[in-house]
């Protein structure tokens, strides 16, 4: 894990839930220093995402063989987290 300074912003975890669509979609590697900080410091929130992507991959193979859209994916994820 990395050692974070003072000079990154925090982010609380209402903020962070609301970043987790784009996060999911996006490179890790591009997530920036403000959300590898909220991560490192909330265990529950990493969790979170975690089941998001890992739901993402799930919801992608629904039935035998069929794929649900990017657009499909999306609307559950949005259901979910209202």
């Amino acid at each position: 894990m990395t050692s974070h300074d003072n000079t990154v912003p925090a982010i609380d975890c209402v903020d962070f839930v609301r970043l987790v669509d784009d996060l999911v979609d996006s490179d890790p590697r591009q997530w920036g220093a403000i959300v590898a900080k909220h991560l490192e410091e909330c265990p529950p929130c990493l969790v979170y995402l975690q089941q998001m992507l890992d739901l993402k991959v799930l919801l992608s193979h629904v039935f035998d063989g069929d794929r649900l859209g990017q657009d499909g994916v999306v609307g559950v994820l949005r259901t979910i987290e209202e």
